[in-house]
């Protein structure tokens, strides 16, 4: 049981992590060392689940995790109904989030391949981008290997040259920087349990944090001012449309209200000095979990 609390309290550490980012005010200072707590922490509560569950299920057998499922097909009758329901949810669990994942990583792959067919269609190239004749004002990138950069003639019209390119420049960031990997998973988590509204809070709050690291790169290169007023004029003209898999400069309206204020009046929150610490005690938290699995008890 050991093993069991090693796995609790490592899961403990990421769900407190977790409550501290939500609850913090530094993050929207800061977007990018935010995120990086956010995926280990995220993916240490994963981990540590399943072994909670893994572990107290397969503790009669006193081996370690990877030892004791090699001979769980010979040793099954050996435990207990609890004990058995335990490894049942935990390989259950374990099997369910990788499926999920991957079935979202392909539903979202396909979505993309037939945006990117039908651009070659409709679109024409034009400063970088992929230029629709559209009315709509609308600006996206379809993230993959092969990017795309798309904006429609609408918002072409609707921008003025300055604005333009620091849309441009914002989309070029969540391309490059392969912003949609770092939503993915929530995102997979998030379509197992829609309903859940700590997940939507939390997947509502990396979504904001991803469009101000790209406001910040964009910011960088053209200044914070034509951006805001690109944001200000897509929400005016309610362009909030995206295709599945695809990021847009001005997704969800509430994100646009706060990333128009924040380019306005930038925070001038510290960054939190404990960061270092956290970070270290999440990697070792993750760490832990995962080479408990290999432990050759």
């Amino acid at each position: 049981m050991i093993l069991v609390g090693h796995q609790a309290a490592a899961g403990a550490i990421a769900v407190l992590v977790m409550v501290w980012l939500l609850r913090s005010r530094w993050t929207h200072a800061h977007p990018r060392p935010a995120l990086v707590l956010w995926q280990i922490s995220g993916l240490t509560f994963v981990i540590s689940v399943v072994g909670v569950l893994l572990g107290f299920g397969l503790a009669p057998f006193r081996r370690g995790f990877l030892p004791a499922l090699l001979d769980l097909p010979t040793r099954w009758t050996e435990l207990d109904a609890w004990h058995f329901a335990a490894v049942a949810a935990g390989l259950v669990l374990g099997v369910w989030l990788v499926v999920n994942q991957l079935l979202c990583l392909r539903d979202t792959a396909r979505a993309r391949a037939r945006h990117r067919l039908l651009l070659q269609l409709v679109a024409q190239p034009n400063s970088g981008a992929l230029v629709v004749d559209h009315p709509a004002a609308v600006a996206y990138c379809v993230p993959g290997r092969r990017p795309r950069i798309v904006v429609s003639a609408g918002a072409r019209k609707l921008l003025s040259e300055t604005e333009l390119d620091a849309v441009l420049a914002h989309e070029r960031a969540h391309a490059y920087e392969r912003h949609d990997l770092v939503v993915a998973p929530f995102q997979a988590l998030r379509r197992l349990l829609p309903r859940s509204r700590v997940l939507t809070r939390v997947c509502s709050d990396i979504e904001l944090l991803v469009e101000m690291c790209a406001d910040d790169k964009a910011a960088r290169q053209h200044g914070r001012e034509p951006l805001a007023r690109a944001l200000e004029r897509f929400h005016a003209n309610g362009s909030t449309g995206t295709p599945m898999g695809a990021l847009a400069v001005a997704g969800v309206d509430t994100h646009v209200q706060a990333r128009i204020q924040r380019l306005r009046k930038p925070q001038q929150g510290r960054f939190p000095l404990v960061w270092p610490l956290v970070c270290g005690l999440l990697l070792t938290a993750l760490g832990t979990s995962v080479g408990i699995f290999a432990v050759p008890l």
